[in-house]
């Protein structure tokens, strides 16, 4: 019979919200943390058989068979129907070959690879293909998916469900559960309608619908999506409940309603796109009239990619905001709220084997009222790059690095600058050890535009010089024992030395060119500038030396200790204005060490000390520790001279499998002021969770604070509710 078959057509919905929920599940949430569950058991094992049962034959077997009635079969005692991974069992089974219906005699038991059920009665129709189920309870395998029906019937087009629910918790501790009256599913549509839709939190309904339109497969569906709710200082009461519009199967959009009690009803919007070629996401927000900074408030976003051929594509990122309070108004985090410039940029660019190409412009919009008018970098309009570079033997490579740039500003003077260096490079190596001379020359043309309030300022530019660099190393190993732990001790000594002529680049403007933040890769760098308006004059040799510690039975590294240094034979001049000169006799003391004995612990440190004044310029020390209960525990402290002072503190405590504290401490000694805190309970049970947290973090640059309280309800199987702040994406929190 075609019993297999009807039975999934009445599962479809079923089978639907259990694919969900093994989505939210990953990661695994187990039925352990609900004691005694009460849950249909395995009847048989599991075959692992893939092959389509509708494909292959039933095999009926029973205690006895009675044919002695011409227009009746039945079977009876321990009937068995199995074909392919599908099993069914019933005490007895009544077949009418006049009618061609069907009935069992008692409970039923059925089983495949994907769930297991049971139902008080089953009947059908084998010539209409209808059949009618009560009592219907079913577990899914792989989740904890589960639910119940009083009555399923089942048609050739769909199936009817009455008084049915759904739930990922255990069916004896019902602590969520969607109810419906109703649920209609069409299989040619694949779509299904529930009619009085309740879902009940600890036997409470906390949301009704009359109706609720779903898909009955992988496809998606337009409808709600998980609404977010807060409370802070600054917006007042924060819901937003956003709306998903499935527009089509290659673009489809998000409208987002959002309430702040405090300045009125708000509006975000995302459009995403997908072709063959082409791939982007359009947002933004819209506040008209906001109540306390009047006018109307807007953000507009756009990430457009286009894939040419193999070799080319497009890319463009465009932003706007509609007044520099913005981000220090709606953002969730010190990285929104800490936003300076709006950058937008678009361009194709090329790529090949030995050679890349980009043409692109770029934009800088003021996003924070710290910002002075007039602050905001070059405009690049447009700027096109080639860099490239070739083997031509093992010990032969030749390359060139060039870009021209027009740049337009509405304060500063425009200019046009072109950069080309071509290079050559003589790599060298051994069994362990390598030798790398390069040689390149620099030239820079600049064409600067008049300067009305200085007629003699030059307006024609030009830089030249050559580069010199040898960078050379070896590669040393031994096998060493720590506290009866073997591992392979590496010696890694290296040598970089750097010649360049000095030049005199004080009337060159600063179009695009900053210091590079000194850290461990400086010491092997060739300028210490980003960008071509500042050359580095040197004459000077960085020595350096690492060691490794590698597991001798898992090969994994555990640690690493680096120490290096630049000397200087001449101490250099060139500088940008306002840049302090460098230290005559070399660049500070750079240290770093990592150390990870076991996989629960890690300790990084670096640190900066110049000696010639004999002080600290940079300091960091971070440390991880977690324990397979849960526990985890950051901290870290940062400082920079002249610059900032930092401490983070972060830690997750299980009281016990179902109760947890969680909280995070940024502090800044410099300014004696806390940059954020946060400190909060988290409950979780088999099936759903609840987290309510109180925080409290700078806003704006102005370092005013905004106090907020968040509430996140999670229903395993169906995502959450709420508003968790950003700082656990934000190296706050790990996980919890």
């Amino acid at each position: 019979m075609r019993r297999t078959r009807l039975l999934f057509a009445c599962l479809s919905l079923l089978a639907t919200l259990d694919a969900h929920a093994q989505n939210q599940e990953a990661g695994g949430t187990s039925w352990q943390l609900c004691g005694n569950p009460d849950n249909l058991p395995f009847f048989q094992p599991l075959t692992g058989d893939s092959v389509d049962p509708a494909s292959q034959p039933a095999d009926i077997s029973s205690d006895t068979l009675d044919i002695g009635t011409r227009d009746q079969s039945l079977f009876e005692g321990n009937v068995e129907v199995r074909r392919g991974s599908e099993w069914l069992a019933t005490d007895a089974l009544r077949f009418d070959h006049a009618s061609q219906t069907y009935r069992t005699e008692g409970p039923v038991r059925f089983q495949n690879n994907a769930l297991r059920m049971t139902a008080k009665t089953a009947e059908g129709n084998q010539k209409t293909g209808d059949i009618a189920l009560s009592g219907l309870n079913y577990q899914f395998h792989e989740s904890n998916s589960n639910g119940s029906a009083d009555k399923v019937i089942v048609h050739n087009e769909g199936s009817r469900l009455t008084a049915a629910n759904f739930s990922t918790c255990p069916s004896n501790q019902r602590q969520w559960q969607f109810i419906a009256d109703e649920i209609k599913v069409n299989d040619k549509t694949h779509q299904g309608v529930a009619k009085n839709v309740k879902l009940e939190v600890g036997g409470v309904p906390i949301l009704w619908l009359p109706a609720m339109r779903f898909p009955t497969d992988s496809a998606r569906a337009s409808g709600l999506l998980s609404p977010k709710v807060g409370q802070d200082s600054l917006n007042g009461f924060d819901i937003s409940v956003p709306v998903y519009l499935n527009l089509a199967s290659n673009y489809d959009a998000t409208l987002t309603p959002r309430y702040l009690s405090e300045r009125g009803l708000m509006l975000g919007s995302e459009f995403r796109y997908l072709t063959q070629n082409n791939a982007g996401i359009l947002d933004g927000s819209y506040l008209p009239g906001d109540d306390l900074r009047g006018g109307d408030r807007y953000r507009i976003g756009w990430e457009h990619f286009t894939a040419m051929n193999r070799a080319w594509y497009f890319q463009s990122s465009l932003n706007t905001a509609s007044d520099v309070y913005y981000f220090s108004d709606f953002g969730n985090s010190i990285t929104e709220t800490s936003t300076a410039l709006l950058k937008s940029e678009l361009g194709f660019h090329g790529r090949g084997k030995y050679w890349n190409l980009d043409l692109t412009a770029a934009n800088w919009e003021i996003a924070n009222p710290t910002q002075a008018p007039g602050s905001e970098p070059y405009r690049r309009m447009p700027r096109l790059a080639l860099s490239g570079s070739k083997p031509f033997r093992s010990w032969l490579e030749a390359g060139l690095n060039a870009e021209a740039v027009v740049f337009e500003h509405d304060v500063l003077n425009d200019g046009r600058r072109i950069d080309v260096t071509p290079f050559v490079k003589f790599p060298l190596s051994g069994g362990n050890w390598f030798a790398t001379p390069s040689l390149s020359w620099r030239q820079t043309e600049y064409w600067i535009n008049p300067d009305p309030f200085d007629v003699t300022a030059p307006t024609r530019l030009s830089r030249g010089l050559g580069i010199f660099s040898l960078d050379a190393g070896a590669y040393f190993e031994r096998p060493a024992s720590i506290a009866g732990l073997d591992f392979i001790q590496t010696l890694e000594p290296r040598l970089f030395y750097l010649n360049v002529p000095y030049r005199d680049q004080t009337d060159i403007p600063a179009f695009d060119t900053q210091p590079l933040t000194f850290m461990w890769p400086s010491l092997f760098r060739e300028n210490r500038y980003g960008g071509a308006d500042r050359q580095t004059d040197a004459n000077q040799l960085t020595t350096a030396l690492t060691t490794r510690f590698l597991s001798s039975e898992s090969g994994k590294e555990r640690m690493n200790f680096s120490l290096g240094r630049i000397t200087y034979f001449d101490p250099p001049k060139v500088t940008l204005p306002g840049e302090p000169i460098q230290p005559a006799d070399g660049s500070a003391w750079v240290a770093e060490a990592n150390i990870r004995l076991s996989d629960e612990w890690q300790i990084g440190v670096t640190q900066h000390w110049n000696p010639s004044d004999r002080k600290t310029e940079l300091s960091s020390i971070r440390g991880y520790w977690s324990r397979p209960n849960g526990l985890q525990f950051n901290a870290g402290y940062r400082f920079r001279k002249d610059f900032a002072e930092q401490t983070d503190f972060a830690v997750v405590l299980p009281i016990n499998d179902n109760w947890r504290v969680m909280g995070r401490w940024n502090y800044s000694l410099r300014d004696n002021q806390n940059l954020d805190s946060l400190l909060g309970f988290g409950w979780r049970s088999c099936c759903m969770a609840f987290r309510v947290f109180g925080r409290r973090y700078i806003r704006s640059f102005d370092s005013r604070e905004n106090t907020g309280v968040f509430l996140e309800l999670e229903l395993n199987g169906l995502g959450s509710t709420g508003g968790r702040p950003e700082l656990f994406k934000d190296n706050g929190i790990l996980a919890f």
